[in-house]
């Protein structure tokens, strides 16, 4: 894989991109691929491929991380592939989220909340990538997908993106936003590192999802209860408590008060949406 050492194809060394998330200063490149912040000495190293800048997640972001490091998440998994296959497949699903990027080729992209990266090898070949996410596990399955690419990996958190203002032409986030430990924080720090008048686009299931059951409609409340349940069951106690609190999350209100242009619209037969907007200036 291509490791934080590498320069972006498209121009962008990395001595121009990190940003010291302890005091806020430029950083820069040290011993043994580690970043190192000249105004107040933080050192942050890279592991096994993986740039780290945060070691300890904290709030929201700890319960994700542990959704996901654990052994939770692939028992979740099903309903994830059960949505994408009532909607075409996953790709046919990802790209109803990824056609709202930008085209061309040479392009500098964000990824926050990268996951394991199932979509970048639909990206295309040209496009210089960081990815950044909570899970160390996330970040280790991430790594085949992105032989050949010039993909950088990064562990820390959306509310204090380690990359100087105005780094890239567009910054992307699927599947996390709802509970980020502070979704409005995240969408500034995303509108911070990309450049004015790029790009950037959010998407996640609903906040109110459990609300939007289906067949209390046809008078079979009973099985919108049994279904709801065996979907939540496998989140455990924590996600689903983090889920209620924030189930009136305006999204739209939020992309409103950080972005320009920004729409807003239901996809995936209404359990999930996408926020797109352009970064002002």
């Amino acid at each position: 894989m291509a490791s934080v050492t590498t320069t972006s194809k498209s121009g962008t060394a990395r001595e121009d991109l990190w940003r010291c998330v302890r005091c806020g200063s430029d950083a820069n490149p040290g011993a043994d691929d580690s970043v190192v912040c000249g105004a107040c000495g933080a050192v942050y190293p890279t592991r096994d491929g993986v740039l780290v800048v945060r070691d300890e997640i904290t709030g929201n972001n700890e319960v994700a991380r542990k959704f996901y490091d654990g052994p939770t998440w692939p028992k979740f998994r099903f309903w994830e592939w059960l949505t994408f296959i009532t909607n075409g497949g996953e790709r046919r699903s990802r790209n109803k989220v990824l056609k709202h990027l930008p085209k061309g080729e040479n392009l500098n992209l964000l990824d926050v909340a990268v996951g394991d990266g199932v979509y970048l090898p639909w990206l295309p070949q040209s496009w210089s990538v960081v990815g950044i996410d909570v899970s160390r596990v996330q970040l280790e399955s991430c790594k085949p997908r992105i032989q050949g690419r010039d993909v950088r990996l990064v562990h820390g958190e959306a509310e204090d993106l380690p990359f100087r203002d105005g780094t890239f032409d567009a910054c992307l986030s699927i599947g996390a936003f709802n509970y980020f430990n502070d979704p409005e924080k995240s969408l500034r720090e995303m509108a911070r590192t990309v450049k004015p008048g790029g790009t950037i686009v959010i998407s996640d299931e609903v906040p109110n999802l459990t609300d939007r059951a289906v067949f209390h409609k046809i008078g079979l409340a009973s099985l919108d209860r049994w279904l709801i349940h065996q979907v939540t069951k496998h989140l455990g106690d924590e996600f689903n408590a983090m889920v209620e609190r924030y189930k009136n999350l305006d999204i739209a209100a939020i992309g409103k008060r950080v972005l320009d242009d920004c729409e807003y619209r239901k996809i995936w037969q209404g359990v999930g949406y996408v926020l797109v907007g352009k970064v002002p200036g």
